[in-house]
């Protein structure tokens, strides 16, 4: 920052963006200048040093005569003689190609096509060399200073970059296309003249020449279309007055209206495109049919109003009211500070959580918490019986009632954010050793599979793309061979079935009768499938089910249509509701319906206490539909209630993951009065779903299960903007430039565990690139971020009620904490080709957690990934069998 400004047009650049531009700008002309143009110019001088004089007597030329044949049959011969054809061409080629190119140029009467060439070989390197030496200091200027000062530093970089794109790019152009005229029109009789190297290394540097006459062109075509920025109101000359604080009209939105408008048409046009660019693979012919149907507001207003909220004011350098000055690459710097910062905190919690185990260690005189498989990949253990020390933000108390006159007040957070609003705090590590953690993890690892079913043949593929289809053809092989064993080892008929499933389904041990509520059921169990019964397959693949296992299934989906299918435990005896979480563009939809939806009427409906309550409201809106169609269909209450119920003495669980976990929540809370059993479990939920007393309330029938660093339940409108503030604040306090910041991170690893380093080098690295909180010195940026928050808090303020409310993470939550690390060589390539995505090699610890714990975005390579279910799915599992849980999949039926 600030922007930079040409041809008083504004860009998306700020001076000191320019290193890696500048860089690759110069390598290509150096490239130009010291490898291209050599090689040509030392072929075309030899050629003209070589040709002999145009005085048109060819006696003495040295060339056989064009009229004779003495030279063609004197070669014949010697080609005869020579037992190897192939060589005799290769050595006569140069003086075969040297006469054709005699021929073709007539006898060198007229050969100047070398002189034109040179000529042309000489303005290039005239070009490239002053290239080179203005992207030197190009890349010199845009070095200096910091992102918020020492801004005049850079002020001559508006002249040099404006030469550049006009002079330069000019005189470039005019040889491109001397170049290029000449190719085509007057070289085309040469080509035996030069050899082919030197053709390749020609066409080459008019590619050159060529892109980067392209991406000048484009930039000036995109500077054209920007509209101009009024004059300066001060009307005075200093060094920085190429640094306009004026932001062109088409991205500064004065009327609020305006804004969102804008917001909701880019997010309607980017889900048609992608759902017409995919094919409709991922869905979105729903949203393509409603945008036809001008059904934007419903669905894109929400998200458009934060969007317009939180965007509000970047960029705009108005003169009465000036706004954020910042670019992309400001925001993308501020990303990677706080992503160190975050570290820094990590790692001081898990010191004195070291520093506990060690005197626990001490106390105890035993070791046996710190396992040897810790100990040989250098793993951090804590023990399972002790607390931990973590880190989060102090958002100080919380509303116990939602929606009352002071709920604003109590949940607006200070924008501003010093390092000591960051306090630890205490919460329980789970232990093999309680009776209560056993449990919660051995249910959480059994049900874990159940809702990887529900995402079926797209998440199968994605775990394995190349043995997919081998496996589903093997399994079904297998399920065939198995069932014709059993039927043929049996005297007595099979119990008919309904037509949905297999003959040999209802023959297992301790179950003497078929399953008769099951074949009073609807004849098609399966609704949505395709003719390959791919879902189908799949779902009984990922959790290791058979087909008599399958109450029914629906894989319709749409807006708030959300499949999810009924799968009979007989190990666990339990009914199993499994809700998939987001997949189509229908499902990010939704998602992004941010307004809470009250739940008085809701709760006085289905016996809970929803007086003054909220939740997500589009999770509210799908839960609404399958709560209709379970209606519809009476699957539940065929399964469970009733004198005919075959399984009244199971147990309901609701499983989901993702927006399913959502989904999960409040479908339970409508049915908990008709099944008071009922359990729900929740993978990766939501962050904003419920209301803090509802969200507590419900862990007790209520588990929820979230992997380390996963976005998806830190989501929420507070901690999005949380996260904005803190970004800006630590952009107001590097005191580096941004070349050396990336010099310092890319050479102390840039895809490596930040959180898992020296933690000594780690806070003395934050020291040399950041000021102290009570020492950033005062710039125009630090005037427009206090001004910018200002305006913050009355857009906040005048949005209502509902801004305020705050949505927290539901039911009783444990935490896979990531501590520590495997050194093998292979889990570290791994993280490195994935740019440390992968969590190969990682070690998990659980602890439980408090619903606002997770009030905090935090930066990491794996937020996204973290939420993945299978990711999810897999942890839990690893973690349960280090507690000696049987996580074997499947029931425990033998067909």
């Amino acid at each position: 920052m600030p922007t930079l400004y040409l041809f008083n047009r504004r860009t998306l650049l700020a001076g000191d963006d320019l290193q890696l531009p500048s860089l690759a700008w110069g390598s290509v002309s150096a490239a130009q200048l010291f490898l291209f143009l050599p090689y040509l110019l030392y072929c075309t001088i030899e050629l003209v040093l070589t040709s002999p004089s145009t005085n048109g007597d060819d006696a003495d030329d040295g060339w056989p005569d064009d009229n004779s044949n003495t030279w063609v049959e004197t070669t014949g011969r010697r080609l005869n003689d020579l037992d190897d054809y192939f060589e005799s061409i290769e050595s006569n080629m140069p003086s075969m190609q040297s006469n054709a190119c005699r021929v073709a140029t007539s006898g060198f009467t007229n050969f100047k096509i070398p002189y034109l060439i040179l000529l042309y070989l000489v303005g290039m390197a005239v070009y490239s060399a002053t290239s080179l030496l203005y992207e030197q200091r190009i890349f010199q200027l845009s070095s200096l200073g910091t992102p918020t000062m020492d801004l005049q530093l850079r002020a001559p970089l508006k002249e040099l970059i404006e030469f550049k794109m006009t002079f330069l790019a000019g005189f470039n152009s005019i040889l491109l296309i001397y170049g290029l005229t000449g190719t085509f029109i007057c070289m085309s009789g040469y080509l035996q003249c030069f050899p082919t190297f030197w053709w390749i290394v020609w066409f080459v540097l008019f590619l050159t020449q060529t892109v980067q006459c392209l991406l000048i062109l484009t930039t000036l075509v995109s500077l054209w279309r920007v509209s101009p920025a009024p004059p300066s109101s001060s009307g005075t000359g200093t060094e920085t007055d190429f640094y306009h604080r004026h932001a062109d009209t088409l991205h500064t939105h004065n009327n609020i209206e305006m804004a969102e408008e804008m917001w909701q048409s880019r997010c309607e046009g980017c889900c048609r495109i992608l759902a017409i660019s995919t094919c409709f693979l991922f869905g979105g012919k729903g949203i393509v049919s409603h945008a036809a149907e001008g059904g934007g507001e419903k669905f894109y207003g929400d998200i458009a109003r934060a969007l317009a909220d939180y965007f509000a004011d970047f960029g705009d350098g108005r003169a009465d009211q000036r706004g954020l000055d910042v670019v992309p690459s400001d925001v993308g710097l501020g990303f990677v500070m706080l992503r160190h910062i975050q570290a820094q905190r990590k790692m001081l919690a898990q010191r004195d959580t070291l520093q506990q185990t060690s005197n626990y260690g001490s106390r105890s005189g035993s070791s046996s918490d710190v396992s040897s498989a810790a100990r040989e990949n250098n793993i951090m253990s804590v023990p399972s019986n002790r607390t931990t020390l973590l880190f989060r933000w102090n958002s100080g108390s919380r509303a116990p009632e939602q929606g009352g006159e002071d709920s604003n007040s109590l949940n607006d957070h200070t924008i501003a954010q010093p390092e000591e609003a960051y306090g630890s705090f205490s919460r329980k590590v789970l232990s093999p050793s309680n009776p209560d953690d056993y449990v919660l993890l051995e249910e959480g690892a059994r049900f874990a599979r159940h809702q990887l079913a529900i995402y079926t043949w797209i998440l199968y593929y994605f775990q394995f793309p190349v043995s997919g289809t081998f496996r589903l053809i093997s399994q079904s092989l297998k399920a065939k061979l198995k069932c014709k064993n059993i039927i043929s080892s049996e005297t007595s008929t099979p119990v008919s079935r309904g037509t949905n499933y297999e003959p040999c389904s209802d023959i297992e041990a301790g179950d003497s009768g078929s399953n008769s509520t099951v074949e009073m059921m609807n004849q098609e169990t399966i609704v949505g499938d395709n003719f390959l019964n791919i879902h189908e397959a799949t779902m009984l693949a990922h959790a290791g089910l058979e087909k008599s296992d399958i109450a029914y299934a629906s894989f319709e989906a749409g807006f708030y249509e959300t499949p999810y299918c009924i799968i009979i435990d007989r190990k666990w005896k339990s009914i199993v509701l499994s809700i998939r979480g987001s997949l189509t563009l229908e499902d990010c939809v939704v998602d992004v319906l941010l307004d809470p939806s009250p739940l008085d009427a809701l709760g006085e409906k289905y016996g809970f206490s929803g007086a003054g309550q909220y939740c997500h409201g589009g999770v509210l809106e799908c839960t609404n539909w399958l709560h209709e169609d379970l209606m519809r269909h009476k699957i539940l209450q065929k399964l469970l209630l009733g004198e005919h119920a075959e399984f009244s003495d199971y147990t309901l669980r609701i499983v989901g993951h993702s927006l399913g976990a959502g989904i999960g929540v409040i479908l339970s809370l409508m049915l908990r009065n008709t099944y008071p059993s009922l359990r729900c479990l929740c993978y990766s939920p939501p962050g904003g779903l419920l209301t803090w007393k509802l969200a507590k309330e419900c862990s007790e029938f209520v588990n929820s299960f979230i992997l380390d660093s996963d976005i998806i339940p830190r989501l929420s409108v507070d901690n999005m903007e949380r996260l904005r503030d803190e970004v800006l604040h630590l952009i107001a306090r590097v005191k580096l430039s941004k070349y050396e910041i990336a010099q310092r991170i890319f050479w102390h690893g840039l895809c490596g565990e930040v959180e898992l380093g020296d933690l000594d080098f780690l806070i003395q690295q934050n020291e040399d690139m950041l000021y102290p909180h009570d020492g950033v010195p005062d710039s125009d940026f630090a005037r427009q971020l206090q001004q910018f928050e200002n305006m913050q808090r009355e857009r906040r303020s005048n949005r209502g009620v509902a801004r305020s409310i705050a949505l927290y993470p539901p039911g009783k939550i444990t935490h896979l904490v990531k501590t520590g690390q495997s050194k093998k060589c292979l889990h570290g390539i791994a993280g490195c080709i994935t740019c440390g995505a992968s969590n190969a090699g990682s070690d998990y610890t659980p602890i439980q957690k408090e619903n606002d714990d997770f009030n905090e975005i935090e930066i990491s390579p794996t937020l996204w990934t973290d939420h993945f279910p299978n990711r999810v799915c897999n942890e839990i599992e690893r973690i349960a069998k280090r507690f000696g849980i049987d996580t074997t999949l499947g029931s425990p039926s033998e067909c």
